[in-house]
């Protein structure tokens, strides 16, 4: 009799052990994933931050007063109606091309 108790108490003592351990694990690994989520909010707030600045470089550099001081500086001038190709795709090119010669 008292040999059962011994080794319930033992089963009883390992089975707790075992549940403590997988708590810790999962408590680990949750603060783990906790950190990676934060590092990947962090990434994603820096990389729409340079979209942000990107867009807004690239609207700026587009601006047809940037573009115009540009080709000045270039020795650039206006294109003779003769050197303009129209460059049409689609169902509409061929009428399109013909409204424009």
């Amino acid at each position: 009799m008292k040999r059962g108790v011994v080794l319930l108490w033992l089963i009883a003592v390992a089975a707790a052990a075992a549940s403590f351990l997988v708590h810790l694990t999962l408590r680990f690994e949750n603060v783990r994933l906790g950190y990676d989520v934060d590092k990947a909010r962090q990434e994603q707030r820096t990389l729409q931050e340079v979209r942000r600045v990107l867009s807004l470089e690239a609207a700026t550099l587009s601006q047809a007063d940037r573009i115009e001081t540009v080709a000045r500086a270039l020795d650039m001038e206006q294109p003779r109606p003769e050197q303009i190709t129209m460059m049409l795709d689609g169902p509409a090119a061929p009428e399109l091309v013909r409204t424009a010669q």
